[in-house]
C-alpha cells in the first residue's frame, strides 16, 4: 500500500511529515514525497521516493530586509497557500496519489490542496502542524478561501475549518506553547516534538546557537551580519549556520570562539545549548523548547510574528525588532537569556510538558489509519 507525504514549503514543511513517513514504512507502505524540486532531491537521499510538485517557492538569492506586516503575512497564507496553491496542488496531486496506489495522505497543514485531492479520491489524510502558535490558520484568516477552494472542488463548504486538519491534525508543539484561546477543531492530537525522536536534553553549557533558517536567511538584509558581529560580544562559544546560498566570505570575519557553518542538524547543535537567536520559525523555535533551550527571537515574516508572541507571554526568551536591533542590542538579549533563570525555567517546563506527550507511533487513530 502507498502513502504520498506531500508538502507545499520549504525543508520546514517538508521535515515535520519523516516520523509519520518513517512510521509509515517501518509498517510496510511504500512512502512517496510530493513537493517542490529544491527539497525532494534531500528527502530521496533518506531513501523516500520523490515526485517533483510544484509551486517552486524558494529563493536562491539575497533580498532587502522588510518591516513586519503582519496582515500581509495573513493575505500571502489566504491568498496564496490556500487560494492559488491550493488550487493548483489539487489538481495535480490526484495523479500523484494514483500512481503511489496511495491509501493515505499526510501533508504539512498549508498543503491544503492535499487534502481536498484526498478527500475527492475517498483517500483519508493526515496533517502535521507547521505554525506553531496557531494563530494563522483561523477560520478568520482563511474561512473564506478554503471555503471557495473546496466549492471549485465540488466539495461542501467548510467555513470553521472542520475538514481543514484532515481526518487527523497531529500537533508536534507543547501543548501550552499554542494559543490557549484558540477553540479545537477536528480532531487534533498533541504528539512530541520530532527533534525529541532524536535527541534529548542534555545540562546547559554557555554555547549559543545562531540561525535564521533555510528560507528567511536570504530575505533578512544585513541582519546575518549584524548577528556574526553580535555574537562576537557574547561570553560563549557560538556556531552561526547561514544556509546553502550564502559564503561565509559575503559576513564579517568570524570572531574569535564564533564558527559559521551552511548548515548543522539541530540534533547535533542544541542538546545542551544554552540559548538560540533566531527568526521565530516553527521548526527551530518548537526544537529549541523541546530541549528547553531559551530563545532571543527577531521575527521577520510568515508566522515568526506570532510565534514571538507566544516567546513573550510565556516568558521563554527575549523579542527584538530585526530592523533595528544593534549588535549591542542582540548581545545584550542573549546574555540576559543565558544569565537570568527564569528563561531557562520556562523552557524546561515547555520541555518537561512536550516530553510527555506522545510519540506519533503511539497515536492509535494514525496507527489505525496505517493498518
Amino acid at each position: 500500500m502507498g502513502v504520498v507525504a506531500a508538502f507545499v514549503g520549504g525543508w520546514g514543511h517538508a521535515e515535520p511529515l519523516l516520523p509519520v513517513a518513517r512510521l509509515a514504512a517501518a509498517m510496510g507502505h511504500d512512502v512517496t514525497f510530493a513537493g517542490q524540486g529544491a527539497v525532494v532531491p534531500r528527502l530521496a537521499g533518506l531513501g523516500f521516493r520523490t515526485e517533483v510538485v510544484g509551486p517552486d517557492t524558494l529563493a536562491t538569492t539575497r533580498l532587502p530586509l522588510l518591516p513586519v506586516d503582519r496582515g500581509h503575512e495573513r493575505t500571502v497564507l489566504a491568498d496564496h497557500f490556500v487560494a492559488r496553491f491550493g488550487q493548483a496542488r489539487a489538481q495535480t496531486l490526484p495523479a500523484v496519489l494514483e500512481r503511489a496506489a496511495a491509501t493515505l495522505v499526510v501533508c504539512d497543514e498549508a498543503d491544503v490542496g492535499a487534502v481536498v485531492a484526498a478527500e475527492r479520491l475517498g483517500v483519508p489524510s493526515v496533517t502535521v502542524n507547521v505554525l506553531a502558535s496557531g494563530r494563522m490558520t483561523t477560520p478568520a484568516i482563511v474561512g473564506g478561501a478554503w471555503s471557495r477552494l473546496r466549492s471549485e472542488a465540488g466539495l461542501v463548504e467548510d467555513p470553521e475549518l472542520v475538514r481543514f486538519g484532515g481526518d487527523l491534525a497531529l500537533v508536534p508543539v507543547a501543548r501550552s506553547f499554542r494559543d490557549p484561546d484558540l477553540p479545537p477543531r477536528g480532531a487534533h492530537r498533541f504528539v512530541r516534538p520530532a527533534v525529541l525522536e532524536v535527541a534529548a536534553p542534555r545540562p546547559w553549557s554557555r554555547s549559543l546557537y545562531v540561525t535564521l533558517g533555510t528560507i528567511f536567511n536570504l530575505e533578512s538584509g544585513d541582519l546575518l551580519e549584524r548577528l556574526v558581529v553580535a555574537a562576537g560580544l557574547v561570553d560563549a562559544d557560538t556556531l552561526v549556520t547561514i544556509g546553502p546560498h550564502l559564503d561565509a566570505g559575503e559576513l564579517p570575519a568570524a570572531p574569535p570562539r564564533v564558527r559559521v557553518e551552511p548548515f548543522v542538524p539541530q540534533r547535533d547543535v542544541l542538546p545542551g545549548c544554552g540559548a538560540v537567536v533566531c527568526h521565530g520559525g516553527s521548526g527551530t523555535l518548537v526544537a529549541a523548547l523541546a530541549l528547553g533551550v531559551p530563545v532571543v527571537v527577531l521575527p521577520m515574516g510568515a508566522d515568526q510574528p506570532d510565534n514571538a508572541d507566544r516567546v513573550e507571554e510565556l516568558g521563554a526568551g527575549v523579542v527584538l525588532d530585526p530592523l533595528s536591533a544593534t549588535p549591542a542590542e542582540i548581545a545584550a538579549a542573549a546574555t540576559a537569556v543565558f544569565d537570568d533563570g527564569r528563561y531557562r525555567a520556562v523552557a524546561a517546563e515547555l520541555a518537561a510538558e512536550a516530553a510527555g506527550q506522545p510519540a506519533v507511533a503511539d497515536v492509535e487513530e494514525l496507527v489505525g489509519l496505517l493498518r
